[in-house]
């Protein structure tokens, strides 16, 4: 029994850090996402305004 747990335990740890990982990785593509959007509107008005 005591396999058991430690097993399940084992795969829940492993799974709770690829969810943290892939948080983390869907975060860093959304600010770098956000970052661009940003730049090109930034560039848009400085043509607009020139």
């Amino acid at each position: 029994m005591t396999y058991h747990l430690e097993t399940a335990r084992a795969i829940i740890d492993e799974r709770m850090r690829e969810a943290e990982q892939h948080r983390l990785a869907r975060a860093v593509y959304a600010k770098n996402r956000a970052e661009t959007k940003t730049r090109r509107a930034r560039l848009l008005l400085a043509r607009l305004g020139a």
